[in-house]
């Protein structure tokens, strides 16, 4: 499971309940930072994801070379 999927169904239960997330939280985790905390981290790796992508797509692998580290 990613925080994604948790995330989506945490927002669909939500949705139907009219609670809010921070409240399912705290109730859940005792943590009502949980979603701020959790979409700042998608975040992040998602920005990390897009720079290693960067990196590999500026500088490929040599051709006919396997594990060439």
């Amino acid at each position: 499971m990613s925080y994604k999927t948790i995330l989506a169904e945490l927002e669909e239960y939500c949705g139907k309940t009219g609670l809010k997330p921070s409240t399912v939280c705290v109730r859940a985790l005792n943590d009502s930072r949980y979603v701020t905390r959790h979409l700042r981290r998608i975040a992040a790796l998602d920005k990390d994801a897009q720079k290693i992508r960067n990196y590999m797509a500026a500088h490929p692998a040599p051709e006919n070379q396997e594990d060439a580290a």
